[in-house]
């Protein structure tokens, strides 16, 4: 896609100062779902699922360049400490109430999007959601649903920092949290130049549950997980069994969709659209 089809970047500010960046897709609706993008990436690749949301009038949409993302980084792959992007999307949630005081709230993300929402689900701002939507979700490394080991990974996890710092921030030390500790190999090839590929500890948990089981069970509002059978990064029969254990949520298989193609496949959508439908 080339940039100038994108929606256009729209400021907001942070509860610390800071501007960050959303696109929104409107839609006579209301219903309001602020979707959220995977490790990589900004907001940009998720156009496909949010124009079908809004352009079916389901809901308006609001797709965030997390903090340490995106055309306007303060510094890439970086947040100032742990927990800061759930304050930041709260700030979101409460700059879009202005324009919608009395929508039904939706939060929804693409895989590690996925894990910032189930971290989310599990913060002091979870019951302010009305519903989930996790598409494609990473939910832990320590889940049944990440392989032990997978030949498409191109993560290099710097477990010689990993461990000491989780170690020292169960100690109460966090100085050393601005370490790198994840790379992403992307081929340069393949590379734009607004793509995150290191990331600082502070960073990576502030996408990922501490304890999944507890996240898991805070989701007790309506939730939906769409998993492709294709799904090269995460094993889609490990879901059901997993969101059974712990709440209430419907999984559905999404036959002949891999890892990104969950975001534009027709299946998915008539999934999405069924839900909305249920919400009501």
């Amino acid at each position: 896609m080339e940039p100038s089809i994108y929606r256009e970047l729209k400021p907001f500010q942070a509860r610390n100062g800071s501007t960050l960046y959303y696109r929104y897709y409107p839609a006579p609706s209301n219903y309001v779902m602020i979707l959220l993008h995977g490790i990589c990436e900004d907001s940009k690749y998720l156009m496909p699922m949010a124009e079908f949301i809004s352009g079916e009038r389901l809901a308006h949409v609001y797709t965030l360049d997390l903090r340490g993302y995106g055309q306007h980084p303060e510094r890439r792959g970086d947040v100032d400490y742990i927990g800061q992007i759930e304050d930041d999307v709260m700030d979101l949630i409460e700059f879009v109430k202005h324009d919608h005081p009395t929508a039904f709230l939706i939060m929804a993300g693409h895989s590690a999007g996925g894990g910032t929402v189930i971290r989310f689900a599990a913060s002091k701002y979870g019951t302010d959601v009305s519903a989930y939507l996790l598409l494609a979700p990473f939910v832990h490394p320590d889940a049944p649903t990440t392989p032990k080991s997978n030949s498409n990974n191109r993560m290099k996890v710097y477990l010689s920092r990993l461990i000491p710092l989780i170690l020292l921030n169960k100690a109460g030390v966090t100085r050393f949290n601005h370490w790198r500790v994840l790379s992403v190999n992307k081929p340069k090839e393949q590379c734009h130049g607004t793509e995150t590929l290191h990331f600082s500890y502070r960073l990576l948990m502030s996408r990922t549950a501490e304890k999944y089981e507890d996240a898991l069970r805070a989701l007790q509002q309506p939730t939906l997980v769409l998993i492709g059978d294709k799904d090269e990064e995460f094993d889609h029969s490990q879901y059901e069994p997993l969101f059974k254990r712990y709440n209430g949520a419907e999984v559905k298989i999404i036959n002949d969709a891999d890892h990104d193609g969950i975001l534009e496949h027709t299946d998915a959508y008539a999934e999405v659209r069924s839900w909305f439908a249920r919400l009501t």
